[in-house]
């Protein structure tokens, strides 16, 4: 038997010291502490330890059941981040899962961080380490629930798992596959990171497409309350109207000439601007 980390096996009890025992297969002892030890054991018996190592580097056993073994896939929480290493996740066990930095993106705003959720594989690195392993793909595709025309519109929230080109891919509590555009976040996402989203769209593999950003109705009620806002803090006018260049309103509001208007339009409704000469005023 090959005893390497990351694999559950059944071992016998050869030997007790004062700090735990000792597991065997009949050439190899390894360390079972015995705060490893979930159960009354005796020497002779044979139990059930999932190998890793331990913070010497050497290969230890434990009866603590680990959320993720060889083979499998399991989504593991962060619970601590070694800048220019890489980042620790939880397996069940005493020792963490270590993630490289070669996992992970440059920008070290996308890393995942404590609290943050991925799915994770074992593998080993050059030297035989258990390593995790980021999981895309079919193994998260295959179990993924099929959304509902009836999902419109509704809001939901998953943890970032992927990203591509042209946006990221989340996996939301229900289990559906989220697409999220890179026009429809609101700011840098992060690997790993649980968020809250509307569905736009439910395409035909059940899969959907959400944004970050309020519906319409919602965003131009928000853009007209901080213009609104914007007039009042300028003593009643300002030098914007709706044939500003575009680039000057992205400069001032941060939004799109388009919405600038659609807030324009919300606000001479209700009859509280008026424009003149390239200014807009409050209306008295």
């Amino acid at each position: 038997m090959d005893l390497k980390p990351g694999y559950k096996v059944n071992l016998e009890v050869v030997r007790k010291a004062s700090f735990g025992y000792f597991v065997s297969d009949g050439e190899i002892d390894i360390l079972l502490h015995e705060r490893e030890v979930t159960n009354q054991v005796e020497i002779g018996d044979h139990v059930d330890v999932f190998l890793y190592h331990d913070h010497q580097e050497r290969l230890a056993a434990t009866m603590e059941e680990p959320f993720l073994q060889v083979g499998e896939v399991a989504w593991l929480e962060a619970v601590e981040v070694k800048t220019g290493h890489g980042v620790f996740f939880h397996n069940g066990i005493s020792r963490d899962l270590f993630l490289s930095m070669d996992e992970l993106p440059y920008d070290r705003e996308m890393w995942p961080k404590p609290g943050d959720k991925l799915p994770l594989s074992l593998t080993w690195d050059k030297k035989g380490r258990l390593m995790g392993k980021l999981v895309k793909g079919e193994p998260i595709e295959r179990n993924a629930t099929k959304a509902t025309a009836d999902m419109m519109n509704k809001e939901v929230s998953g943890f970032v798992y992927h990203f591509l080109d042209e946006g990221a891919l989340l996996l939301t509590d229900e289990g559906y596959i989220a697409f999220l555009h890179n026009n429809e976040m609101n700011g840098t996402i992060r690997y790993g990171e649980h968020l809250t989203v509307r569905v736009q769209y439910v395409r035909e593999d059940g899969r959907i497409n959400v944004t970050m950003n309020p519906k319409r109705s919602e965003q131009q009620e928000e853009d007209a309350d901080r213009i609104y806002s914007f007039l009042q803090e300028r003593g009643g006018s300002m030098p914007y109207w709706d044939k500003t260049p575009p680039e000057d309103i992205e400069l001032r509001f941060s939004i799109s000439k388009a919405k600038f208007k659609r807030a324009l339009g919300k606000l001479m409704k209700e009859n509280k601007i008026e424009q003149r000469d390239g200014w807009t005023h409050l209306k008295k």
